[in-house]
């Protein structure tokens, strides 16, 4: 990898983690805010109406953002084919939203959600206006810009959600505060880029970017239904109540989990396009994007795992302790998500679309029918099935890596088995440590005193040891901190 090329990856790590972590904190401080406002209920409603946005959204984009990225050069007129793309297909999902919303609510038997999903569709229009925009900067690795932009976005909306829940807003607070962040968020953007859209569109430019796109889009659509018909099972089968517990779970899980996988995805991604005829450097660029991600994640994971019953009391208050096993459960599968997210960013990096869609939808619809099959055993049922599929796809991608690029599994296993068996081994200790301690300790102290001592088990031997993902980030910061004094 050039100098100039490890340079901008490395700012653009750092500045990716700066705005993902800031972001999510933000988020998170209102999250705790607004559980204890808000009902469980009320964020079960956000969830029921989720996937139908989501597939939505999936439409809209068309997979052309991804293939902008991809594509080596990009005109002029490739961007505003998409933002017109974008645009027409907003409008056209916010109509047929707009009629279909008393059919979902009828089907969940909750007349209050036709209102809700009617004016929380308007979002889709908001967000059509930011995706040329955000893709532009990310293919030039200007994540400052991006960074600056979604932390500032995410305060307004964050600030605007607990004024409205104080209120007595109900979930009207939480579908507001996302169109309020959503037109932030624009016009933000469109102050930091210069690019703006003419009356131009080329049938031609969006067939081209179809190519690669549109088993894009059909592979986004497989995920996105994914992702979101658990809420949608949950809601439908058990209650909003449960979903709410659920939701909650699974928001506190994404806080570390969204944040690295976005980092990796928004920067490995464009970095990866851009070394792609280069076998050999993208070889070195995936090993040290694993090593470097799984030094974190794995021990991040086990050590939420067992802080898991103290931080929600502490957060959430006895409300919410129903959502403590989901929670458990969900952080083991997560171990595995960031090292999915690179190996597919590998198969999307080399324009291998049709293998892309190949593999995801097979992951996919095992996933869906392993969530349907086990729901009638309980949530917990389900959300067991869900890590299975985040270990059988590790070993998929990796296989489909080592095909490609002569990363397969085996070589994954060695790279990065080293953190995974580092990050069990301080949680036993850090769990047998506080398991003969018979002091009464709050949950805050309790908290604090195990990640200290995880902390410590992890980072201690990994420096004795020398592991090369502890290395990297000591590389990280010393070279960011160089480029700070300068």
């Amino acid at each position: 990898m050039s100098k100039s090329l490890k340079q901008q990856t490395i700012s653009g790590m750092v500045w990716s983690s700066i705005g993902k972590f800031g972001t999510l904190g933000i988020t998170f401080i209102s999250n705790l805010v607004l559980a204890r406002l808000l009902m469980p209920s009320d964020f079960g409603y956000i969830g029921m109406l989720y996937i139908f946005l989501a597939i939505s959204q999936v439409f809209i984009s068309g997979g052309l953002g991804s293939a902008l990225i991809q594509k080596k050069e990009t005109t002029h007129i490739d961007y505003t084919t998409v933002f017109y793309w974008n645009l027409v297909f907003s409008v056209f999902f916010v109509v047929l939203l707009f009629f279909t919303a008393q059919s979902i609510a009828d089907f969940y038997k909750m007349p209050m959600l036709k209102d809700i999903l009617r004016v929380q569709s308007i979002g889709l229009i908001i967000s059509s206006f930011s995706i040329v925009q955000t893709t532009q900067l990310q293919k030039k690795l200007r994540f400052k810009e991006l960074s600056v932009r979604s932390i500032i976005a995410s305060f307004v909306g964050t600030i605007a959600a607990i004024v409205m829940a104080y209120n007595k807003f109900g979930v009207w607070s939480l579908v507001y505060s996302s169109l309020i962040s959503g037109v932030v968020n624009v016009i933000l953007l469109w102050n930091m880029s210069r690019w703006r859209p003419t009356l131009e569109f080329s049938f031609q430019s969006l067939k081209k970017l179809f190519g690669f796109g549109s088993l894009m889009l059909l592979s986004a659509l497989v995920e996105t239904i994914y992702t979101n018909i658990q809420g949608l099972i949950i809601g439908k089968a058990f209650s909003a109540k449960s979903l709410g517990f659920y939701t909650q779970a699974r928001r506190l899980e994404e806080v570390p989990t969204s944040a690295l996988s976005s980092i990796v995805n928004q920067v490995s991604f464009p970095v990866f396009s851009k070394i792609q005829n280069n076998k050999e450097l993208l070889l070195i660029g995936v090993r040290k994007n694993i090593k470097a991600i799984t030094f974190l994640n794995f021990p991040l994971m086990v050590l939420l795992l067992i802080i898991a019953r103290p931080l929600f009391l502490f957060l959430y208050t006895q409300k919410w302790e129903a959502s403590i096993p989901y929670f458990q459960i969900l952080c083991v599968g997560a171990m595995l998500y960031t090292v999915n997210t690179i190996n597919t960013n590998v198969i999307k990096s080399l324009g291998k679309s049709n293998i892309y869609f190949v593999v995801q939808f097979f992951k996919r619809l095992l996933g869906i029918m392993l969530i349907i099959f086990s729901i009638r055993y309980g949530i917990e049922a389900m959300l067991w099935s869900i890590v299975a599929v985040y270990y059988i796809s590790f070993f998929i991608n990796g296989y489909v890596s080592g095909k490609l690029i002569g990363y397969g599994v085996w070589r994954q296993v060695k790279d990065a088995g080293i953190y995974y068996l580092l990050a069990i081994i301080a949680g036993v200790i850090t769990y047998c440590a506080f398991s003969f301690i018979n002091i009464e300790l709050s949950n805050l102290a309790q908290i604090l005193l195990q990640i200290t001592v995880y902390a410590f088990s992890y980072l201690s031997v990994s420096y004795i040891l020398k592991l090369e993902g502890f290395m990297t980030y000591q590389e990280v910061v010393v070279e960011f901190l160089m480029k700070r004094k300068k």
